[in-house]
């Protein structure tokens, strides 16, 4: 059970509605969090592949980033870098969490500090409240195994997602309190899954976000890439203002006390859609965003993934076409981690196929698109048998993909073919996946 420690109000929410609120508005000055990465459970610190929607962070601290961003305004970065929701960044409201570096002390309950407390406990996690003034939000080490997979996959004893639990601690930080909808991250109960179908914003959590911050502006300005060219970074996005935007960056070191990286003042180019400035040396990898002259919600843009010295542009994993007939039902594709070359190898999984029937993975250089008896062919290029397994007893499985023959930026097409007897076609090909190799 999650515990919210602090609540002093609650207002009643509309006929119809579900969400209850605390009372509790960040303003702009109570946008930005950081992270002490306490947790000592091996499966909590064993994603080592890189984000590129967040740079910079690892393990805990990117699954907890992740569960902050699923509240933005709207996609963060790419909004395609987690295999379990379709977007990450869901709110649609005038709010935006900020990731302004790590901590080095879990600090005081006004310092919105995510943090870990190494003892044994029933309770998850809390968030200590009222937070209009700050925040600070605790995980209890034991006795659960906290995990920080992002395919939601959980191991150990007594598992647990870090990027659900997080996402439903932020919405307390954000003004929510528990929701009467069984399906809201903001419901009080932990999943089945353990907290995985937590990091996905249901309808009644963005009613309720939007209920406190206001549905989301035109008038906010938006980030949408970023270049760079030596030194200098360029912004791109709508709604700069002419002459006096504020910039803040994430911090590369933990500072000794809480405050923002910012810079002022800075003008923008080509009618409000460019803005071109140095960040401060002591700026590192994480986020960006721009903060217009004013106090209103909509005054803060979206927060943008800011890698130093990268220029923001990639394409996230991408199901294309139609999965086949089998006798078992659709033959479906589906990534479940970002193919990184720095990790060797990338999963895939699959569904609808008959029990024990074995499924073959073949990829290529382009797409495709031609008829078959047994279904569309999706992919082009020379074509080259990847790997194979055998379904399981549900018609499932997963497969480790090699990335050996494919470099960074390279856009690699993958499809799986099943000979099943049973089916009218004797056989079917599965949807298509498109993937971007990644550093």
């Amino acid at each position: 059970m999650l515990l919210v420690a602090g609540i002093a109000t609650i207002c009643l929410p509309e006929r119809g509605q579900t969400y209850f609120l605390s009372g509790d508005v960040l303003d702009l000055t109570q946008r930005h969090f950081r992270i002490l990465n306490g947790f000592l459970d091996p499966e909590a610190n064993d994603n080592l592949v890189a984000d590129p929607d967040f740079p910079g962070s690892l393990g805990a601290e990117l699954a907890i980033r992740k569960g902050v961003a699923e509240w933005g305004s709207g996609p963060h970065g790419s909004g395609g870098s987690d295999p379990t929701q379709d977007q990450l960044g869901s709110g649609g409201a005038n709010f935006d969490g900020f990731y302004s570096g790590r901590a080095g002390v879990p600090g005081g309950t006004n310092g919105n500090i995510f943090s870990v407390i190494n003892t044994t406990s029933s309770i998850l996690a809390f968030t200590e409240v009222p937070s209009s003034d700050g925040w600070r939000i605790r995980f209890f080490e034991d006795p659960r195994d906290w995990n920080d997979g992002p395919d939601g996959i959980l191991i150990g004893d007594d598992p647990m997602d870090i990027q659900g639990i997080a996402c439903h601690e932020y919405g307390h930080a954000l003004g929510l309190n528990h929701s009467t909808d069984a399906d809201a991250t903001m419901h009080a109960g932990v999943p089945s899954d353990k907290g995985v179908s937590h990091r996905s914003l249901h309808s009644d959590d963005v009613l309720g976000v939007q209920a406190i911050y206001g549905v989301k502006s035109a008038s906010k300005p938006t980030i949408t890439g970023v270049t760079w060219q030596g030194n200098w970074v360029t912004l791109i996005g709508t709604g700069f203002h002419p002459s006096a935007n504020e910039v803040w960056f994430t911090q590369a070191q933990a500072p000794a006390h809480r405050h923002l990286l910012r810079k002022g003042n800075i003008p923008s180019s080509q009618q409000g859609t460019r803005i071109t400035l140095r960040p401060p040396s002591a700026a590192g990898s994480g986020d960006v965003v721009v903060r217009l002259p004013g106090l209103s919600a909509q005054d803060l843009s979206n927060a943008f993934p800011l890698d130093l010295g990268v220029d923001f542009g990639w394409t996230p994993p991408e199901h294309y076409g139609s999965g086949g007939t089998t006798s078992a039902g659709t033959f479906e594709l589906q990534w479940q981690s970002l193919p990184a070359a720095s990790a060797g190898t990338f999963r895939v999984s699959f569904s609808g196929v008959p029990a024990g029937l074995p499924v073959v993975l073949f990829e290529g250089n382009a797409s495709a698109n031609i008829n078959l008896p047994l279904g569309d062919l999706l992919v082009g290029g020379p074509l080259e048998r990847t790997l194979w397994t055998v379904a399981d007893s549900t018609g499932a499985g997963v497969m480790h993909v090699p990335i050996a023959n494919a470099g960074p930026g390279q856009l690699r097409y993958y499809q799986a073919w099943v000979l099943d007897p049973s089916s009218a076609q004797g056989a079917a090909l599965s949807n298509g996946l498109m993937v971007e190799i990644q550093p």
